[in-house]
């Protein structure tokens, strides 16, 4: 669980990083599994060319979903208690009129 900071991928050229997110996580993972290129530029490369910048890419690309999934997850409790607390509220309003 993340809240405040990824590990960002800083050796990534900008051109090759617009290739991965075009290609997003998943097509990328596919592309170092499976078929191992990938089109970049409008030609072929091979994923093992730019292996590491490719797994820092996904490094960073996971903790983000990391970092959206643990506050998603944070403000749905945080909203629980609220409502909690105000259905409390109600009930003992209740009671005491």
């Amino acid at each position: 669980m993340r809240w405040f900071s990824i590990r960002k991928a800083k050796k990534i050229d900008s051109e090759l990083r617009k290739t991965f997110e075009r290609y997003g996580a998943v097509g990328m993972q596919i592309a170092l599994s499976d078929m191992n290129h990938f089109i970049h530029q409008g030609r072929t490369m091979k994923a093992d060319a730019v292996l590491d910048s490719v797994l820092d890419w996904l490094t960073e690309e996971y903790d983000k979903a990391d970092l959206k999934a643990t506050w998603s997850m944070t403000m749905e409790l945080f909203i629980t208690i609220f409502v909690g607390f105000e259905l409390y509220l109600a009930v003992v309003a209740r009671f005491y009129r």
